[in-house]
């Protein structure tokens, strides 16, 4: 059976997770809501975790856009706020705490680096007393899968030029707008953010919700996936989503 015939081999466990029967994979149902811009995949994916979570997202592109005061430039601490404004249980892991100065020479963030650089060295300064939840450190693949298992979903920053989906053919970005890739030609660093809903730990596979894909589900090798989340540029940030309970 081919390995795109594995989507539909699935247990229903309960109305927001399935699992095999053995219980080597598990996906969380997480609704796919698509970017409509070059920058906003981080917007695109708060509004899945919202919906996941039963929350209303309809403010997320108006008032709650204009309260961060990030113009277009998204960042993950941004994501964390917003979570927390909407009383979600969050955990945002990232091994910088404020703004690698080394990011003013990227071409991703050069354009506007020294209004982010300060704006988001404020948040990070200020992060405790908004009620972020901010851990400086690494995270394992294990931790991940243990994270998903659980029924819970996150938010995970990568660079697109090593994401890769084995479900879906990237060539069709030839004739079709896909926003997230539109200076891939261009090479470097290219930041985007999606979520991460399950896993096969016994093909090695991660599974993911990619906003600029109208795609039901993507699918990584797990190596291939971490190699994307940890390039320089991401900070390895991922922001942990917990579906039971609130601050």
């Amino acid at each position: 059976m081919s390995e795109m015939d594995d989507r539909g081999k699935w247990m229903i466990m309960n109305e927001t997770s399935t699992v095999s029967e053995d219980g080597s994979r598990v996906i969380n149902k997480v609704p796919l809501c698509m970017q409509s811009y070059s920058w906003d995949c981080g917007l695109a994916c708060a509004c899945m975790v919202l919906q996941y979570l039963g929350k209303d997202s309809h403010n997320v592109y108006t008032t709650e856009l204009e309260s961060l005061n990030c113009g277009e430039s998204i960042w993950s601490i941004d994501l964390a706020l917003l979570m927390k404004r909407y009383n979600v249980k969050h955990c945002y892991c990232t091994i910088t705490i404020g703004v690698d100065q080394g990011y003013s020479k990227q071409a991703f963030y050069s354009s506007k680096f020294n209004i982010d650089d300060k704006r988001v060295s404020q948040l990070f300064q200020e992060a405790t007393s908004h009620g972020i939840v901010v851990q400086n450190r690494s995270v394992t693949k294990e931790e991940i899968m243990s994270h998903i298992e659980a029924g819970n979903i996150c938010i995970v920053l990568v660079d697109w030029n090593g994401l890769e989906c084995t479900w879906c053919d990237k060539t069709r970005c030839q004739s079709r707008l896909c926003f997230s890739c539109f200076n891939k030609c261009c090479g470097g660093y290219q930041g985007h953010y999606v979520v991460v809903c399950g896993f096969d730990r016994k093909k090695k596979k991660i599974f993911y919700k990619n906003p600029s894909y109208d795609e039901d589900l993507c699918c990584s090798r797990i190596d291939k996936f971490d190699l994307a989340r940890k390039s320089y540029g991401t900070d390895e940030d991922i922001l942990f989503i917990y579906k039971d309970g609130v601050p």
